[in-house]
């Protein structure tokens, strides 16, 4: 799996370059997503596997990014903004809201709820706090 992440890693960084060499901010806008999917999937394993509450964090934000990114890109940000949303033009408010704030929010929740199961369990949380002590 690892080696999987890490070819997509490397493809999609591939992808963002020729997006910025060729002004694409369509391709960008698929790329960086799933490049942050697959760093983000690296740093969630745990013994070869991802818990289910962590494939459904990333999942979410990597829709939220994908569909975020791109609805700014097909936005017309030439002329004067006419829409504001939350005191931010369209585009912005999609940014700020979307982009950062829902993945922020949904990733936390994941990540609490989830914690015992997918990445340390009250026993060996006990059992790292005692190899701690016998090291101090």
């Amino acid at each position: 799996m690892n080696d999987k992440m890490i070819h997509l890693m490397l493809g999609t960084a591939v992808l963002m370059l020729i997006a910025m060499f060729l002004d694409s901010g369509i391709l960008f806008a698929l790329a960086f997503p799933v490049l942050m999917f697959a760093w983000m999937f690296l740093g969630a394993l745990r013994q070869g596997r991802i818990g289910k509450g962590y494939k459904f964090s990333l999942v979410s934000v990597l829709v939220v990014w994908i569909g975020g990114f791109l609805t700014m890109n097909l936005m017309d940000t030439a002329s004067e903004p006419s829409v504001y949303i939350g005191g931010f033009p369209a585009a912005t408010a999609i940014m700020v809201y979307i982009v950062w704030l829902l993945p922020f929010f949904l990733g936390s929740y994941a990540y609490g709820h989830y914690f015992e199961s997918d990445c340390m369990s009250e026993e060996e949380f006990k059992t790292f706090v005692t190899d701690l002590r016998k090291e101090t």
